[in-house]
């Protein structure tokens, strides 16, 4: 057998960045419905607390890549095979992925009403249902003022980086609650104590969530001494909580806006070409009038 040359083999990595590149922005677009219900809904934890308890690790990484890159895959004549959505999974030194783990997080998926699945030829289409399962998938923020369109972002680098490859499950659902916290703030005020009952995740989850990511200086704290009357020191702290580097609110918004600038510029290219294409038979037409 004839051998290959690695140097002509793409390797997972450059597979990652490649369709999150055809995807025409550098970041991912997550209803905040997967991590929390609006308020005045019955209550509040969502599809990421079901995850977390179920520990669907694998399925919610599977969701998060279909989200993500889901831009590019939904303009796709055939879709993926699952030993391609294996190797985007795959890391150096990271969790093994094979396409029966594929098969079996899809199917959690189903199961969990996030995906619908048919079989075309050889291979099976996957296409997103919305965050809390409720109906099927669209463009998030596109109906009104309903709650379950408002939106966060996943930057590219957790995919890049091989960040979503290093992170536990509960440092995973703590990176995505403080994500969808801060997509229009800086910061988001968290409680271990409420922690089961707004997001359904145990005290001891998101204690072990967030020391994971400061570890890995992705997010850092501030305190906030206030008066607590019933308290035997008439004070306690509030804890803020904030991500760094690209997870940040601020580097977020930047990538959108530098999303929404290159798209206007395309738009713009494209409708300049379409008018000159269009010159030479307006001139034809008034030389044969």
């Amino acid at each position: 057998m004839r051998s290959i040359d690695p140097n002509t083999v793409a390797t997972p990595s450059e597979s990652r960045a490649e369709v999150l590149r055809l995807t025409g922005r550098n970041y991912g677009v997550v209803r905040h419905v997967l991590v929390q219900h609006p308020r005045g809904s019955t209550v509040r934890p969502s599809t990421l607390g079901t995850l977390v308890h179920t520990r669907k690790h694998r399925a919610l990484l599977l969701y998060l890549l279909l989200l993500s890159i889901w831009p590019m895959l939904a303009k796709r004549r055939e879709p993926f095979e699952g030993a391609f959505w294996a190797r985007l999974l795959t890391t150096e030194g990271g969790p093994a992925w094979s396409t029966s783990d594929i098969s079996k997080a899809w199917t959690d998926l189903e199961k969990a009403h996030l995906i619908t699945r048919t079989r075309e030829g050889r291979n099976v289409r996957v296409v997103p249902r919305r965050e809390d399962g409720k109906t099927k998938w669209s463009q998030p923020g596109r109906v009104g003022k309903d709650r379950r369109e408002t939106y966060f972002v996943l930057p590219a680098e957790f995919w890049t980086s091989g960040m979503f490859a290093e992170l536990s499950l509960p440092g995973l659902a703590v990176l995505l609650i403080v994500a969808a916290g801060t997509s229009n703030s800086n910061e988001i005020w968290l409680s271990y104590d409420k922690a089961a009952e707004w997001y359904g995740l145990s005290a001891a989850s998101f204690k072990n969530g967030t020391r994971e990511l400061e570890r890995l200086g992705l997010l850092t704290r501030r305190p906030e001494p206030i008066k607590a009357p019933l308290s035997p020191t008439g004070t306690t702290t509030r804890w803020w909580y904030s991500l760094t580097g690209p997870y940040s609110s601020t580097a977020r918004a930047a990538a959108q806006a530098n999303a929404k600038k290159e798209r206007d510029t395309r738009t713009r290219k494209s409708a300049k070409a379409t008018t000159k294409r269009a010159a030479p038979s307006l001139t034809r037409s008034r030389a044969q009038a």
